[in-house]
Formats: C-alpha cells, structure tokens, sequence
C-alpha cells in the first residue's frame, strides 16, 4: 500500500513540472541568445558643432555594422564595420552646442545585438567661442635684435593652451610662430625692424577636442625700446659721484639718479641719447627718481637721425611729486636714431631725475 501511495506522488510531481515547463517554454531561446562583440573603450571627441566617435573593434570576427544613438535615441547613425581594422570611427555633423548621451550597439549579420554601451562628450559653438579671452601681452620690449614678449595669464581652466604670434619677417615674408601657454616670455628674432606683430590665443574645450578655438587677432602696442645698447653722448653735467651719474637716468630704475652738478650748473640742463639704431618713435615716459621731489617741471624733446639736424618732439609739464612714470605722446611718429632730453624749468637751479623710456617700432 504504501508502494502505491509514492507512485502516485512521483505521478503528480512529474506531472507538475511538465506544466511549469510549458509556462516558461515561450520565453526560452533554443541554443540561448547571441550577443556580438559590443563597442570597447568607446571616446567622444568634442568639436566645433560635431563630434567624433571611436572605439576598438574588438574580437569578434562576425560584427558588420553598428548604430549610434543620441538625443533620447531620436536620433541615431548607422556605422559600417568593416572586416579589417583596429578602430571604428564615425563623424557626427551638425550637432547643436551642448551635453549628449550617446548608445553604442553592434551587429553582426544575421541580427544579432550587443549589450548596449553609453557614454558621454558635448559639442562646441558659438557659446564657447564667446567666452574665450585672448592672453594679453604685459609688455613687448625691442632689442637690437629681437623682441621679447612678456605675457598676461592665460585662460588654462577654460582650454588655453597656445598663443600665436603673426609677424613679418627680416625677409619680408608673413610668419606665424606658436607659444605654449605655460611660457612667460616668448623671444622673435628676425622680425622685420619698424613693424608690429599680432598675436592670438588657441583653446581646445577638454584634451580629445578635435577641432581648435581661436581668439581675434589682437594687435601689439608699440615696443618699450631696450636702453641696453644705448649711449648717452652729451650732457650739460653731472654732480661728483657714481650715485649721480647721467647714465643712471637710462639704466631702466627709477631708483637711481641723475643728478646735475649742484652750485655749478643751471637750467636748461639736458643730455643727448644714441640708440644706436632708428626707430619710429611713438612716445617717451620721464620718471622722477623715487621719493625726490626736485625733478623739472617743464621740459622738451628733440628727435635726429644723424645727430645734426634735429625736430622739436614738444614742450611739456611733468609733475615732479609722483613716482609713476607719466607717458606723452609723440603725435607725429619720428624716424630716429637720437633723442635730446631738455630740462626747462625747476624748483632749483639743478635737476634730479630717475629714468626716461622710449616706445615704438
């Protein structure tokens, strides 16, 4: 009896299971499903109002095609695989400036899918390009031989990362030379003597950008000239001692002086400086020395080409109380290789002074 009892509870149990096998039997594949090889190490290549996709092919020898998503898969492209190769490629165009989701699909030819990949990346415009600021030049100084360009901070955190400087070179021809944005100073040596250069900032939005931002062309003020190379060849005088000596008023410091030769000179007191080479002069700027008050009050300049013949630059005021260097302009842009200092008047009948500069092409 009690054999007939577990025959009739293996019956119902074989017969329970078949019934659960008919229940799941629709949702069970015959030899289970195919996944193709999906995208691997797939990267978004940002760039102006487009990006570029990319990814390694992988292993799988059946894939044939793939299919790009964006926009909510709203839209999406269609990318031929071809049988040979290490990286898959594909240029979106056209894409408005902002933050995508991409979906990266595989198939190969007979429908079969990969596992779905995501990843992200943006596209630039005219947003971007609005807010880039072009590296300023702090000061541009011309030497004999070349020109040194001291540079304001680049916009690193916002992609900066080179600056182009357009100029015309010692044979007449346009060049172009690149500077790294992490240099603070950058040196032209054959730039063409009595002409300006240009100058313009690079970005790339992040490291994979494919296509490069630019600032406007932006151009240089006028050079301050070096006084490295100039000679001081006449002076009216100079009081005993090396602290005041008339070549101190060329030496770049306001700090140090010139000072006129006290109980034994009077105004106008004046020297004569050779540059060594001509130049297009644009302005001068007359500095006091340091926390000395008895600078002129009026003086005047003279500009030559061969130290013969010399034009009137100008009589003008200085204010002998400040330190900082006061700039006047030279309206009609001499060529010249001389200039002459005049002192005018003063509170003495000797004259202190700092420094003077020059500035032009």
């Amino acid at each position: 009896m009690r054999n007939i009892f577990y025959l009739f509870v293996l019956i119902v149990f074989l017969w329970a299971c078949k019934k659960m096998d008919s229940t799941y039997k629709q949702f069970v594949v015959p030899d289970g499903i195919v996944y193709t090889g999906k995208a691997n190490m797939p990267v978004v290549h940002a760039g102006r109002n487009r990006a570029k996709i990319s990814w390694l092919r992988g292993s799988d020898p059946n894939l044939a095609a793939a299919r790009i998503y964006w926009n909510n898969f709203t839209d999406s492209a269609d990318v031929p695989i071809p049988p040979k190769g290490d990286t898959i490629t594909y240029m979106i165009n056209n894409l408005p400036e902002k933050s995508y989701s991409f979906v990266i699909k595989t198939f190969d030819g007979k429908g079969h899918t990969s596992v779905p990949v995501e990843l992200f990346g943006a596209s630039y415009g005219d947003v971007y390009q609005s807010s880039l600021l072009s590296r300023p030049v702090d000061e541009s100084i011309l030497y004999t031989d070349s020109v040194s360009l001291k540079w304001g901070g680049a916009d690193i955190s916002n992609g900066a990362y080179a600056t182009e400087v357009k100029y015309t070179s010692l044979s007449g021809n346009e060049r172009v030379l690149r500077f790294p944005a992490s240099a603070a100073t950058s040196g032209i040596t054959d730039m063409k003597p009595g002409t300006t250069c240009q100058y313009r900032t690079l970005f790339l939005p992040d490291s994979l950008s494919i296509d490069t931002f630019y600032t406007s062309y932006a151009t240089s003020k006028p050079f301050l000239f070096s006084p490295t190379n100039w000679q001081i060849i006449a002076f009216s005088s100079q009081h005993p001692g090396d602290e005041n000596l008339v070549t101190n008023v060329i030496d770049g410091k306001p700090g140090t002086r010139w000072h006129a030769w006290v109980g034994n000179s009077s105004y106008p007191h004046f020297f004569v400086v050779d540059m060594g080479v001509q130049h297009m002069i644009t302005s001068f700027t007359l500095y006091r020395k340091t926390d000395d008050d008895r600078a002129c009050d009026t003086f005047q300049l003279l500009t030559s080409i061969d130290n013969i013949s010399w034009t009137d630059a100008g009589v003008f005021n200085f204010n002998r109380t400040i330190n900082d260097g006061q700039s006047y302009d030279i309206p009609a842009h001499p060529k010249a290789r001389y200039f002459k200092f005049i002192g005018l008047t003063g509170p003495q009948s000797y004259i202190v002074l700092g420094d003077i500069s020059a500035y032009g092409f």
